[in-house]
């Protein structure tokens, strides 16, 4: 073998190299491309979790307050619902006494 054969064979050895270098940028780029995606999707979903932390968080405060305020409205409601029925009562005995009854 000549050394001009021996060149033309390393130039084609060469070539392959580069082709085979050329395919592994390729799929490199490929793969980069669908990694910026998936960081742009995590980005939204992280985004949208934050937001829906802080609404948890907003609505448990408010449900602390109504947990809160429960036994006084309990109380409050009670004292309403006896003054109701007291009332009832007396218009009841006023009615009775207009009427004769007592």
């Amino acid at each position: 073998m000549s050394e001009t054969d021996v060149l033309h064979a390393e130039l084609r050895a060469m070539r392959e190299d580069v082709s085979e270098i050329k395919g592994a940028v390729s799929k490199v780029a490929d793969a980069l491309e669908r990694l910026a995606r998936l960081e742009e999707r995590h980005s939204t979903v992280a985004g949208a979790l934050e937001r829906a932390f802080g609404a948890i968080s907003k609505i448990e405060a408010r449900l602390r307050e109504l947990e809160q305020a429960a036994p006084v409205q309990k109380l409050t409601s009670g004292w309403v619902t006896n003054g109701v029925w007291g009332i009832v009562g007396m218009v009841a005995m006023l009615v009775l006494k207009h009427i004769g009854a007592m």
